[in-house]
């Protein structure tokens, strides 16, 4: 079941699960030719701060959103008010409702320093912060591609790319619309 996007009611829908879907609509074309559109699942992407994130567009402005927030501002009940999200496992990819909730920003912080997300002498976030563990079901395995070599290495999570240097927002790009990132292709696997 989808809920209409809030802003984007007659564009796109969500479901519990954290699908976005563009609606089936009538399109004018340049030349004021009626054309219909089908409807398409979004692919969320992840941006640097490692959080899924869509992007929307209405009236021709486009607009990137994290899926969490979407995914609590519509499922989730806020009766305090509170104006951040917290994902309860530390795990930033783990967008199950199970898995979220509102808090403040102390609360948000406190979270991280209890579960050891940043060090309490430092401030320096941890070194799993982030990081896709064996709860997320949304985490797809990625396969490297050495392009000279032909080499090839699986990772566990889009995400475990980084920890040899790659960018994770430019593997996501690879891996979604093809290309070379660093002599190396990335595709999703299953």
């Amino acid at each position: 079941m989808f809920k209409d996007v809030i802003g984007y009611e007659d564009e796109y829908g969500i479901s519990k699960t954290g699908i976005i879907r563009s609606k089936d609509r009538l399109c004018v074309d340049s030349l004021g030719r009626k054309r219909f559109r089908k409807g398409i699942e979004l692919k969320p992407d992840i941006a640097q701060n490692g959080y899924y994130r869509v992007t929307l567009c209405k009236g021709g402005k486009k607009k990137q959103q994290y899926l969490h927030r979407l995914i609590a501002i519509h499922f989730i009940p806020n009766p305090d008010g509170k104006p951040q999200i917290n994902h309860k496992d530390g795990n930033k990819l783990n967008n199950s409702i199970d898995n979220l909730e509102w808090v403040t920003a102390q609360e948000n912080t406190i979270h991280a320093y209890k579960n050891d997300l940043i060090d309490i002498l430092s401030g320096e976030r941890h070194p799993n912060y982030g990081k896709v563990g064996a709860k997320s079901k949304r985490a797809k395995k990625v396969l490297r591609t050495n392009v000279k070599t032909g080499e090839e290495k699986v990772y566990g999570a889009l995400v475990e790319t980084e920890k040899d240097g790659f960018l994770k927002s430019e593997v996501s790009r690879s891996c979604n619309r093809g290309g070379i990132h660093k002599g190396h292709t990335f595709e999703f696997i299953t």
